[in-house]
């Protein structure tokens, strides 16, 4: 995280008026001085919708944008390792109607946790900033239905067999009260986290439940 994010992320009202003042916002798609994404950029940028079935016990998965086109790749970075919370917003704008057009009365939102200490590293989880959004558009409720319980290497640095291995009986559940459960989160590949969250939930309910994620990589 550079000193800029940092202080973006940890400093007081004052602080932060001061510092847009000084290095505001540039866009991560043309550099302009004016929001994290731009009205222009954001035009360019066509949702890419994918559902696909499981891995069980998910009953799908659904994308609402291509995780390889630059902007939306850009801002899930800014969000999750620049510390720039702005990022949210746009992103929270595409996975809105992918949410919306799943939702039914009584399902609930519960984003994928991080571990106390990432989370304190970072200062939020980003699936929650996302979760909040999208359920305070769509007035649906946000729950924290689970936690990370093992500290666990980063996706990212995993291959394709050590994405599994790497969250085995990293997250635990509690009861939940509701008709179905959909799981957020801001990027998903091979959909391990969303199924090992999953997991955790199954052993506690046998409610259908669903994952979402603003990218696909």
């Amino acid at each position: 995280m550079s000193v800029l994010s940092f202080l973006r992320q940890h400093s007081p009202a004052v602080g932060r008026f001061v510092l847009d003042a000084l290095a505001p916002l540039r866009c991560v798609g043309c550099n302009t001085i004016d929001d994290i994404a731009c009205a222009d950029c954001l035009a360019k940028v066509q949702p890419h919708v994918q559902k696909t079935l499981g891995p069980a016990p998910l009953e799908s998965i659904t994308s609402a944008m291509d995780f390889e086109t630059p902007l939306v790749r850009d801002l899930i970075h800014a969000l999750k390792y620049e510390g720039i919370k702005a990022a949210a917003e746009p992103l929270a704008q595409w996975l809105t109607p992918v949410v919306r057009a799943m939702l039914q009365p009584g399902d609930v939102l519960i984003p994928v946790p991080l571990h106390r200490r990432r989370q304190r590293t970072r200062g939020y989880n980003q699936s929650q900033l996302l979760a909040d959004r999208v359920g305070q558009t769509l007035r649906a409720p946000v729950l924290q239905g689970a936690v990370r319980t093992r500290h666990t290497k980063p996706q990212v640095e995993c291959n394709g067999d050590e994405r599994r291995t790497n969250l085995a009986d990293a997250f635990e559940a509690q009861p939940i009260d509701a008709k179905r459960i959909i799981l957020v989160d801001d990027v998903t590949t091979t959909g391990s986290t969303l199924q090992e969250v999953a997991q955790a939930i199954r052993k506690t309910t046998n409610l259908p439940i669903l994952g979402v994620a603003v990218g696909r990589g």
